[in-house]
């Protein structure tokens, strides 16, 4: 899969970026897309991941009209 260059809602140019996940404090992340259902932890908030492995989202933004489109790809 190539990367997006034109808008496909209004034909302006895309631009690579990322969404920023807030986590309180020095916890800012890049936001990452986990297969499945998330499961609740009892004791600390989150999610048990299981041996699933994160992947990191990449989102391109339309300097025209703020369009996303985000890709969540495994990096090999």
């Amino acid at each position: 899969m190539t990367q997006p260059t034109t808008c496909p809602k209004c034909g302006g140019h895309m631009e690579p970026g990322f969404l920023l996940e807030r986590g309180g404090g020095p916890r800012d992340q890049q936001v990452r897309w986990v297969e499945g259902d998330p499961v609740p932890r009892w004791f600390f908030s989150g999610v048990k991941l299981e041996g699933r492995e994160p992947v990191p989202v990449t989102t391109f933004r339309c300097d025209g009209c703020g369009y996303l489109e985000s890709f969540a790809r495994a990096t090999a």
